[in-house]
């Protein structure tokens, strides 16, 4: 059970990623990127975001010129990528697949967007592609998918948990 010691393995953070991200989208809405202006767009104090920027030029992922102009370096400009297409992958997935709100889909994607691996990412983007295609046995699966009921078997008889343990879904559907 040494999973858990892979996210102290991740390189980027939370807080990290929407650095980045609030860099890009500056970048991409007005053409530049100042600290000022990353604080104004992730709602904090401009000290905050120096001292977070400060950690992102270290890291080398955010680049400053002589006139304070912040910009993404090739790598800081490869992870804002990679975290777009997981959001918008995640996104996807939740809404579409899994029948979530579009501001549920949002929150959720958010807090794991920087976590999935190459490999999570390929694999769900084949997955996305694949439910879009225009398949019979797809659409049907996805038309059987949303019109079932899900009734939580118990502790007892699930897949999932084991014996003796409390089932949390069980105990949320018992509630609806």
């Amino acid at each position: 059970m040494k999973e858990w010691k892979e996210f102290d393995n991740n390189e980027i953070t939370h807080s990290m990623a929407h650095y980045l991200m609030a860099i890009h989208t500056l970048h991409r809405r007005q053409g530049y990127a100042r600290v000022v202006d990353v604080a104004r767009e992730l709602e904090i104090t401009n000290g905050s975001a120096s001292v977070s920027i400060k950690a992102l030029k270290m890291k080398g992922w955010v680049e400053e010129d002589h006139n304070r102009f912040l910009r993404l370096s090739a790598d800081g400009e490869k992870l804002a990528h990679e975290i777009t297409v997981n959001n918008r992958l995640f996104v996807q997935f939740l809404t579409e697949v899994l029948g979530l709100s579009e501001e549920a889909a949002h929150i959720d994607a958010c807090k794991v967007e920087h976590l999935v691996s190459e490999a999570t990412r390929t694999r769900m983007l084949a997955f996305m592609h694949f439910i879009h295609e225009d398949h019979k046995p797809v659409r049907q699966f996805l038309e059987a998918w949303k019109a079932h009921q899900f009734e939580c078997p118990g502790p007892a008889s699930c897949g999932v948990c084991e014996e003796g343990e409390t089932c949390t879904i069980h105990d949320v559907l018992k509630k609806t």
